[in-house]
């Protein structure tokens, strides 16, 4: 006779492991990177068209890069769990990488023919009130003893862009025009430089000029350039900016032009450029090159200086200087 005999074995499960200061640690930074890489997506996608979120905006994508960094360098040695968010924020660098390649910083140089019309044009803005910044001035002698410059925008002029200072740091040939907060600097014949519109009070006005040059080697055809300085409070409404833009513009018969620069205090993509300008493009969006960012000076961030050309004309190369 068989006898069956049955056992019972009872299996112990370890015990939960408990969560290390690492492990919270590792928590609170990936909920600070995911977050602000989602506000940021946000910012990207909404833009400054609603006043109330438009501030998201302005989180700056090298900022967030930066941070990227941070937290893969943080996470890098965590091989233990976590592999969903440590791929997912993975993912979320590469992308802010590849919009920061795409907007702000372009590693490669687009080489082009040069041809007998092509014209190299320097947009500068000195400090602001008061124009009289010997640093740009410095500068701007280095651009010109380096560069085969046909033309100087300034704004926030000042002594540095009198007669007896361009002769210095630009060269006998060259002339300047003002008209309002900025100056034409140049060796091409000045038809006309006048202010379009000034409107407003203190850091909330908008400043637009008029310049009328004639290049030599266009055949007669004259350049027409609009430049404009906008509020830089960051608060003001761009769709208020914007609509008043228009009407500045459209009370001071601006009329045609080829070429507007210029202080905007607007990111790229930015209501007043898409709304006011629709028909233009960016010269570093069609043939940029380097660093795109010229705001704060010491530590640029932003890019809230821009040249828009007609769809007449191409840009061969747009780079950022100080």
């Amino acid at each position: 006779m068989t006898e069956a005999a049955a056992h019972t074995v009872e299996v112990t499960m370890p015990p939960k492991a408990r969560r290390t200061r690492w492990d919270w640690a590792a928590i609170a930074m990936d909920v600070a990177w995911f977050s602000m890489f989602f506000i940021w997506c946000i910012g990207r996608i909404i833009g400054d068209r609603n006043s109330l979120v438009q501030w998201i905006s302005w989180i700056p994508t090298l900022g967030v890069v930066a941070f990227g960094l941070v937290w893969l360098a943080c996470r890098a040695g965590d091989r233990r769990r976590h592999r969903v968010r440590r791929w997912g924020g993975l993912a979320c660098a590469a992308l802010a990488c590849g919009a920061a390649v795409r907007g702000d910083f372009r590693p490669w140089t687009d080489h082009v023919a040069p041809s007998p019309q092509d014209i190299r044009i320097v947009q500068w803005n000195t400090d602001h009130p008061s124009g009289n910044d010997p640093r740009s001035m410095t500068a701007l002698a280095t651009i010109s003893a380096e560069h085969a410059v046909d033309l100087f925008l300034i704004s926030n002029r000042g002594s540095i862009t009198t007669q007896e200072c361009v002769h210095q740091w630009a060269g006998p040939h060259f002339s300047s025009a003002g008209a309002g907060p900025f100056a034409c600097v140049t060796t091409f014949p000045i038809e006309e430089a006048r202010v379009i519109a000034a409107s407003g009070k203190g850091n909330d006005m908008v400043w637009v000029a008029k310049f009328v040059v004639r290049p030599p080697s266009w055949n007669g055809r004259a350049l027409r350039i609009a430049m404009v300085d906008l509020p830089s409070k960051p608060t003001l409404s761009r769709m208020q900016v914007a609509q008043e833009l228009l009407t500045d513009i459209r009370r001071g018969d601006l009329g045609e032009v080829d070429i507007v620069v210029g202080d905007f205090n607007a990111l790229p993509g930015s209501l007043i450029l898409s709304r006011v300008f629709p028909t233009f493009h960016d010269s570093w969006a069609q043939a940029g090159s380097g660093l795109r960012t010229s705001w704060p000076r010491l530590f640029p961030l932003w890019s809230i200086d821009h040249v828009l050309l007609a769809p007449t004309l191409r840009a061969l190369s747009s780079v950022t200087a100080d």
